[in-house]
């Protein structure tokens, strides 16, 4: 922990410098004339009975050492020949103060605000992007941080991207995509070279994407995570930007959030995270920690091609208003794949006449043995999508087939 001098004396006008006496100096042991030994805290503590009394470093000294108590206000000085030790000055944290250090600090803000062309990802910021296998983050990052290069907002030069876990083949279509845009991709050293950027002064307005976490150290042990979030601190101080791409559990938690991998000193040290979630066509993209202003969710499209350059350039940010549309559809044909053995029985059900909403939904508890909770779900959801919902006498519900 570093310690910063807050101590602020107050000077005398006797002609000789005045300097403040650190407080762990306070023990050290001085004598008056009868021989008795005092401390200078004991001298602070009663400092009117001290007033005017004479002191020397050593017993017994009768000439040079000599040191004379000397009291203005609260004030409590020992007076010398050259000069006057003042003994309790006042804590003066405004001089620690970053008021001080604009022009400092000035130099290390970044210029634009956002790594990310849809907003997610503040610069300046230690970022976490985490998701299951295969569920677009490399993807979704790279390319809105292409799009960033592309616009003339980032310089190429500055972004690193460290490929940590892809096979060849994979590796090589990344350097394709990313070479044009003049982005540093390796696959390997990113300790080494942010210790190197940070050293040299040169981590302002770097960006340092490294996929994934996992690769540089183990997620589950916190001593590790520690000396990897002080490493970022330290280059974010500095005004890079780092942004690291990590896994989720398995399992996803009651509401179906994912999970992020490791322990959670991940997700409290870092500035922002966020998680992915894929449906089908559809990536959605949601913040569960900021300190800085981002975009909280943000709906992707991406095409369903088998070569990554062109789902690279297929990826589409959708509008609130499309991402809710297409969101609600992409649901709802998973829901229809998920539950398929309900869908065909209540199809079949109001063909043979049976519509009314809970004799259709009897007669299919009857024919598959599903709960009635998760028949009227599937009723209720993809109304509009596989059948249509009208009302009947007594407010009785009744469905079609569309």
């Amino acid at each position: 922990m570093y310690k910063h001098n807050v101590t602020k004396s107050v000077p005398l006008s006797n002609g000789n410098p005045t300097t403040a006496v650190p407080a762990e100096l306070l023990k050290t042991k001085v004598y008056l004339p009868d021989g008795s030994c005092v401390t200078l805290q004991e001298i602070v503590k009663d400092k009117k009975f001290y007033d005017g009394k004479i002191i020397s470093k050593e017993q017994g000294t009768s000439s040079g050492g000599i040191w004379k108590i000397f009291i203005k206000d609260e004030n409590v000085y020992v007076l010398g020949k050259e000069e006057n030790l003042h003994l309790n000055p006042k804590l003066n944290y405004s001089a620690i103060s970053d008021t001080k250090k604009i022009a400092e600090i000035e130099k290390t803000v970044v210029n634009a605000a956002y790594v990310t062309s849809c907003k997610t990802i503040a610069k300046g910021e230690w970022a976490v992007v985490f998701s299951k296998p295969n569920e677009g983050k490399t993807l979704i990052i790279i390319a809105t941080v292409a799009q960033q290069i592309s616009d003339g907002l980032t310089q190429g030069e500055d972004v690193f991207y460290f490929n940590l876990d892809d096979a060849r083949p994979s590796y090589l279509e990344k350097l394709k995509i990313l070479e044009p845009l003049n982005v540093i991709v390796l696959d390997k050293d990113p300790i080494r070279i942010m210790i190197d950027l940070i050293n040299n002064n040169q981590a302002k307005d770097k960006i340092v994407i490294i996929d994934t976490l996992i690769s540089i150290c183990d997620t589950n042990n916190r001593k590790e995570i520690i000396d990897c979030s002080g490493l970022f601190e330290k280059f974010t101080d500095l005004g890079g930007t780092v942004l690291t791409l990590a896994h989720a559990n398995k399992y996803p938690d009651k509401n179906g959030v994912p999970i992020l991998e490791g322990v959670g000193l991940i997700r409290n040290k870092a500035h922002c995270v966020f998680y992915l979630q894929k449906f089908d066509d559809i990536i959605k993209m949601v913040n569960i920690k900021k300190r800085t202003h981002v975009e909280v969710e943000v709906t992707f499209q991406i095409g369903k091609h088998t070569k990554y350059t062109d789902l690279f350039n297929s990826v589409r940010t959708l509008t609130d208003e499309e991402a809710a549309k297409l969101l609600k559809d992409r649901k709802q044909d998973q829901l229809a794949i998920d539950h398929k053995t309900i869908v065909d029985t209540i199809k079949e059900t109001i063909l043979n006449g049976i519509d009314h909403r809970t004799a259709l939904a009897k007669e299919v508890h009857k024919n598959t043995g599903d709960y009635m909770k998760t028949i009227y779900v599937v009723l209720d959801d993809l109304k509009g999508k596989l059948w249509t919902e009208t009302r009947g006498s007594g407010y009785s519900k009744i469905y079609s087939i569309i």
